[in-house]
Protein backbone atom coordinates (compact mmCIF):
# COMPACT_ATOMS: atom_id res chain seq x y z
CA UNK A 1 0.00 0.00 0.00
CA UNK A 2 0.96 3.62 -0.26
CA UNK A 3 -0.81 6.77 0.80
CA UNK A 4 -0.42 10.47 1.36
CA UNK A 5 -1.20 11.92 4.78
CA UNK A 6 -1.91 15.43 6.05
CA UNK A 7 -1.59 16.37 9.73
CA UNK A 8 -2.69 19.52 11.53
CA UNK A 9 -0.68 20.05 14.72
CA UNK A 10 1.04 22.61 16.93
CA UNK A 11 4.74 23.27 17.41
CA UNK A 12 5.98 26.00 19.75
CA UNK A 13 2.36 27.14 20.25
CA UNK A 14 1.93 27.71 16.48
CA UNK A 15 -0.48 25.82 14.22
CA UNK A 16 1.35 23.87 11.52
CA UNK A 17 0.52 21.63 8.60
CA UNK A 18 2.62 18.51 8.11
CA UNK A 19 2.50 16.56 4.86
CA UNK A 20 3.97 13.14 4.26
CA UNK A 21 3.30 9.61 3.28
CA UNK A 22 3.18 6.02 4.42
CA UNK A 23 3.89 2.75 2.68
CA UNK A 24 4.28 -0.93 3.47
CA UNK A 25 2.55 -4.29 3.56
CA UNK A 26 -0.74 -5.45 5.05
CA UNK A 27 -0.64 -8.97 6.46
CA UNK A 28 -3.86 -10.99 6.77
CA UNK A 29 -6.03 -7.82 6.45
CA UNK A 30 -5.08 -7.03 10.07
CA UNK A 31 -1.48 -5.94 10.53
CA UNK A 32 0.31 -3.27 8.49
CA UNK A 33 4.08 -2.92 8.69
CA UNK A 34 5.92 -0.18 6.86
CA UNK A 35 7.31 3.28 7.19
CA UNK A 36 6.36 6.90 6.95
CA UNK A 37 7.79 10.37 6.88
CA UNK A 38 6.37 13.84 7.54
CA UNK A 39 7.56 17.42 7.34
CA UNK A 40 6.26 20.88 8.20
CA UNK A 41 5.10 22.74 5.06
CA UNK A 42 3.80 25.94 6.68
CA UNK A 43 5.95 28.79 7.97
CA UNK A 44 7.02 28.19 11.56
CA UNK A 45 8.61 31.22 13.23
CA UNK A 46 11.55 30.66 15.57
CA UNK A 47 11.32 32.30 19.00
CA UNK A 48 12.61 35.89 19.20
CA UNK A 49 16.26 35.88 20.25
CA UNK A 50 16.98 32.37 18.96
CA UNK A 51 20.69 31.74 18.50
CA UNK A 52 21.54 35.16 19.87
CA UNK A 53 21.01 38.40 17.99
CA UNK A 54 20.59 37.91 14.23
CA UNK A 55 20.06 40.52 11.55
CA UNK A 56 17.17 38.55 10.01
CA UNK A 57 14.06 36.67 11.23
CA UNK A 58 14.33 32.88 11.58
CA UNK A 59 12.08 29.93 10.74
CA UNK A 60 12.06 26.44 12.22
CA UNK A 61 12.36 23.42 9.93
CA UNK A 62 11.12 20.09 11.31
CA UNK A 63 10.67 16.66 9.81
CA UNK A 64 10.53 13.07 11.06
CA UNK A 65 9.89 9.51 10.00
CA UNK A 66 10.33 5.92 10.96
CA UNK A 67 8.89 2.44 11.18
CA UNK A 68 5.10 2.20 11.52
CA UNK A 69 3.07 -0.72 12.82
CA UNK A 70 -0.73 -0.66 12.52
CA UNK A 71 -3.45 -2.98 13.81
CA UNK A 72 -6.62 -2.84 11.68
CA UNK A 73 -9.86 -4.08 13.26
CA UNK A 74 -12.55 -5.56 10.92
CA UNK A 75 -10.77 -4.39 7.77
CA UNK A 76 -13.55 -5.56 5.43
CA UNK A 77 -16.36 -3.72 7.28
CA UNK A 78 -17.57 -0.49 5.65
CA UNK A 79 -16.50 1.49 8.74
CA UNK A 80 -13.77 0.25 11.05
CA UNK A 81 -10.85 1.54 13.11
CA UNK A 82 -7.12 1.11 13.41
CA UNK A 83 -4.39 1.94 15.91
CA UNK A 84 -0.79 2.51 14.94
CA UNK A 85 2.51 3.78 16.20
CA UNK A 86 5.49 5.37 14.52
CA UNK A 87 8.91 4.86 16.09
CA UNK A 88 11.78 6.73 14.49
CA UNK A 89 13.75 9.89 14.32
CA UNK A 90 13.77 13.37 12.92
CA UNK A 91 15.64 16.63 12.73
CA UNK A 92 15.04 20.29 13.39
CA UNK A 93 17.06 23.40 12.59
CA UNK A 94 16.74 27.14 12.14
CA UNK A 95 16.85 28.77 8.71
CA UNK A 96 16.64 32.38 7.60
CA UNK A 97 12.98 33.36 7.10
CA UNK A 98 12.11 32.65 3.45
CA UNK A 99 9.48 35.40 3.30
CA UNK A 100 11.67 38.16 4.68
CA UNK A 101 15.19 37.48 3.35
CA UNK A 102 16.45 37.18 -0.21
CA UNK A 103 18.96 34.40 0.56
CA UNK A 104 16.41 32.11 2.21
CA UNK A 105 16.79 28.50 3.35
CA UNK A 106 20.27 29.22 4.65
CA UNK A 107 20.70 27.11 7.78
CA UNK A 108 21.78 28.92 10.93
CA UNK A 109 23.17 26.98 13.89
CA UNK A 110 23.36 23.25 14.51
CA UNK A 111 20.79 20.62 13.53
CA UNK A 112 19.19 18.71 16.42
CA UNK A 113 18.58 15.02 15.71
CA UNK A 114 15.51 13.72 17.50
CA UNK A 115 13.86 10.52 18.69
CA UNK A 116 10.12 10.39 17.91
CA UNK A 117 7.27 8.09 19.02
CA UNK A 118 3.77 8.82 17.71
CA UNK A 119 0.80 6.57 18.66
CA UNK A 120 -2.52 7.15 16.85
CA UNK A 121 -6.12 5.94 16.59
CA UNK A 122 -8.08 6.28 13.35
CA UNK A 123 -11.55 5.74 11.94
CA UNK A 124 -11.64 4.38 8.41
CA UNK A 125 -14.21 4.04 5.60
CA UNK A 126 -13.94 1.65 2.66
CA UNK A 127 -14.83 3.79 -0.38
CA UNK A 128 -13.70 1.35 -3.13
CA UNK A 129 -11.79 -1.95 -3.15
CA UNK A 130 -8.58 0.05 -3.77
CA UNK A 131 -9.35 3.26 -1.80
CA UNK A 132 -10.03 4.05 1.87
CA UNK A 133 -10.54 7.35 3.67
CA UNK A 134 -9.01 7.53 7.12
CA UNK A 135 -9.18 10.24 9.82
CA UNK A 136 -7.88 10.21 13.37
CA UNK A 137 -5.74 11.69 16.08
CA UNK A 138 -2.18 11.09 17.22
CA UNK A 139 0.18 12.27 19.93
CA UNK A 140 3.80 13.02 18.96
CA UNK A 141 6.43 12.53 21.68
CA UNK A 142 9.81 14.06 20.85
CA UNK A 143 13.15 13.76 22.65
CA UNK A 144 16.48 15.42 21.87
CA UNK A 145 15.57 19.09 21.27
CA UNK A 146 18.45 21.32 22.37
CA UNK A 147 17.48 24.56 20.66
CA UNK A 148 17.72 27.87 22.53
CA UNK A 149 14.25 28.88 23.81
CA UNK A 150 12.74 25.51 22.74
CA UNK A 151 12.46 22.09 24.38
CA UNK A 152 10.95 18.64 23.77
CA UNK A 153 7.52 19.86 24.90
CA UNK A 154 7.44 22.50 22.14
CA UNK A 155 7.67 19.74 19.50
CA UNK A 156 5.50 17.16 21.28
CA UNK A 157 1.71 17.27 21.12
CA UNK A 158 -1.51 16.21 19.43
CA UNK A 159 -2.25 16.09 15.72
CA UNK A 160 -5.38 15.57 13.64
CA UNK A 161 -4.73 13.28 10.67
CA UNK A 162 -6.41 12.71 7.30
CA UNK A 163 -5.16 9.89 5.10
CA UNK A 164 -6.08 8.80 1.57
CA UNK A 165 -5.22 5.10 1.39
CA UNK A 166 -4.54 3.51 -1.99
CA UNK A 167 -3.62 -0.14 -2.43
CA UNK A 168 -4.68 -3.74 -2.10
CA UNK A 169 -6.35 -4.31 1.23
Amino acid sequence: FGWPMVKLSRIDEQSVLLVGGRGGWILNHTLAIGGGGYGVVTELDAPIGSLGVWDSPMDIEFGYGGVEIEYIRNSNALAHYSVYALIGGGATNFVKDAGKVTNSSEQVGETDFLFVIEPAINGEFNIAPWFRLNAGVSWRLVSGVEKEYLDNGDYSGPAANITFKFGKF
